[in-house]
């Protein structure tokens, strides 16, 4: 146990501020800040992110986009407008293939993401599209058309 030395109540040892007062028991020293300025450095090395490159001041929302849209295109139009219309015993055809142009969609705005991305890196900022949420736009979107493009051609 230790003592606040303010108002000299007993401590935790590990106490960095007086549970009773609120105040602070030891200063911030250059070691501390050294020892967290470290840490944000492995997390940025963790990232990926070259530190020679600027903060980036525009916002890149194509791949979230694309990511809408192909979770537009699967939910919306593949499941719901698809079971309805072969529910009432009609043609699916026509929404697949309206489907199939959100998928589209979906897999240009991936591609535009990473090429801003690219473009930003050229002019020395740091990229700041999702190119997780882009590789699954492109990926998952190519795939699932291709199932309706066979589904089209195959009825």
């Amino acid at each position: 146990m230790k003592e606040c030395p303010y108002c000299h109540k007993d401590l935790p040892d590990d106490s960095t501020f007086c549970t009773y007062c609120g105040k602070p028991l030891k200063k911030v020293n250059i070691q501390d800040l050294e020892k967290a300025k470290e840490k944000i450095e492995k997390e940025r090395e963790s990232q990926k992110i070259d530190p020679s490159l600027k903060q980036n001041p525009r916002q890149n929302s194509w791949s979230k986009l694309g990511l809408m849209l192909f979770l537009i295109s699967l939910i919306g139009f593949d499941f719901i407008v698809g079971s309805i219309v072969g529910s009432l015993g009609m043609d699916t055809k026509f929404v697949f293939i309206i489907s199939m142009v959100g998928y589209i969609g979906a897999i240009g705005c991936g591609v535009m993401s990473f090429m801003i991305d690219r473009q930003d890196k050229k002019r020395g900022f740091q990229p700041n599209g999702n190119s997780k949420f882009a590789m699954v736009a492109i990926i998952m979107s190519g795939y699932i058309a291709l199932l309706n493009l066979t589904t089209v051609i195959l009825k």
